[in-house]
């Protein structure tokens, strides 16, 4: 979650008030959603992220397997179609605009594993439950 929260900020700060540090604007946005829709969108799942982890917190989440086999599988699936968005870009398909965003792909990679996480969450946890 703080990898992501630091690219939402840093994707602002270069939006508003560009920093020498950081990769320009340009480099975090790939423009495949309005600069408007992108950050309220990951807003969004910011906040989702911090709902469950202070679910996990605080007890609140009962470990279940068929939550975390459905995290599992598109956690995968959109873990592997990235890192194959990743490859491709830095190779045969960097011609192509899309294939070109990499810092944005990064962090794609980077919310794939956040539920892959979850995913392990409740399917090692439900096992050492002993849960059906």
């Amino acid at each position: 979650m703080a990898a992501f929260l630091f690219r939402v900020g840093a994707q602002a700060a270069q939006a508003w008030h560009p920093v020498a540090w950081l990769p320009p604007f340009e480099n975090w946005h790939s423009a495949t959603l309005p600069y408007g829709v992108l950050l309220a969108s990951q807003i969004a799942i910011l906040a989702m992220q911090l709902f469950v982890l202070a679910g996990m917190l605080a007890g609140g989440h009962r470990p279940r397997r068929s939550i975390g086999t459905v995290l599992l599988v598109l956690g995968a699936a959109y873990f592997a179609f990235m890192l194959f968005r990743l490859v491709g870009g830095l190779t045969v398909l960097q011609h192509l605009p899309w294939f070109q965003a990499l810092l944005p792909t990064v962090f794609h990679l980077v919310l794939a594993a956040f539920l892959l996480v979850l995913a392990d969450f409740h399917l090692r946890f439900h096992a050492r439950a002993g849960g059906a």
